[in-house]
């Protein structure tokens, strides 16, 4: 095996030739489609990272939103519960006066009726006494008859009690 100069040289011109030809005809758009490739996956690098960048904002805004509303739902949460107990205190102190004017009210009533009472008990012990003097007067009364009469009187008026 014995190599020529002659042919080292052709090889090494072909072999030229062949870069010179590939580089013209396809290493530019190789080179040109690695390249568009390396700038999409960076530029989809780059979305990534805002979109993360973006969402912890977005998360951060939320978070404090989350916390904002739920301060604003205790305080009225706390409102209601003093409204609520506002409200209570209210129905106690109308319920007292209430109670207040009731006892009045039926302490005033039992009073009229005491005095009906009174006035009713006058009116028959009245008519018990005309109706026994009365009856005394028609009658000749002895001793005897006078208990008799009395003890008569005693029962109706345990009669009509």
């Amino acid at each position: 095996m014995s190599l020529s100069l002659q042919e080292i040289l052709t090889q090494a011109l072909g072999f030229l030739l062949l870069v010179w030809v590939m580089k013209r005809l396809f290493w530019k758009p190789l080179l040109g489609m690695l390249e568009s490739r390396r700038n999409r996956i960076e530029e989809a690098f780059r979305q990534i990272e805002d979109s993360r960048k973006e969402i912890g904002g977005l998360r951060s805004d939320y978070e404090a939103r989350l916390v904002k509303i739920e301060e604003e739902a205790r305080e009225k949460l706390q409102a209601a519960i003093n409204e609520g107990r506002r409200i209570g205190h209210e129905i106690q102190e109308q319920a007292r006066q209430d109670a207040k004017e009731t006892l009045l009210h039926s302490k005033e009533n039992l009073a009229l009726e005491i005095a009906k009472a009174r006035i009713e008990l006058r009116r028959e012990i009245a008519e018990l006494t005309l109706l026994t003097t009365e009856k005394l007067l028609r009658e000749k009364m002895t001793d005897q008859k006078h208990r008799e009469k009395v003890l008569e009187m005693i029962e109706e008026l345990e009669a009509r009690s």
